[in-house]
């Protein structure tokens, strides 16, 4: 299954993808991709689909191998998915991360709030 969040145009009217996500189910791990930009226009779409699989699923993994870029605003989306899965008492892991995103995850503490994996549990 495939779900795309967010599309969208940038100023110049060309249209430009600045997050993706995709979501799969295997081996028992629902696996929500973000490729691309998590930032201020596009956090909240990726909170949204950690949301909705945190009511859905009982294990979650974020698959961050195709993102480039996170903002202080992307790490509350990834943070709230958390909370989320939590609530539901959900298995939630973030996985896969590029070198830029593992930094800015390292260097706000997140590693110790966090369950991060060097690749898919799954």
């Amino acid at each position: 299954m495939e779900t795309t969040w967010y599309k969208g145009n940038d100023k110049t009217g060309y249209d430009k993808t600045m997050l993706d996500i995709t979501t799969a189910e295997q081996s028992g791990w629902f696996v929500v991709k973000a490729a691309g930009r998590a930032d201020a226009v596009t956090a909240q779409s990726l909170e949204d689909a950690l949301q909705a699989a945190a009511g859905e699923h009982q294990k979650i993994a974020l698959d961050l191998s195709g993102l480039a870029y996170i903002s202080s605003a992307g790490l509350r989306s990834v943070l709230q998915g958390a909370r989320a899965a939590q609530t539901n008492n959900a298995e939630y892991v973030v996985c896969s991360c590029t070198p830029p995103v593992l930094k800015v995850f390292e260097m706000s503490g997140m590693q110790n709030v966090l369950r991060i994996l060097k690749g898919l549990p799954c």
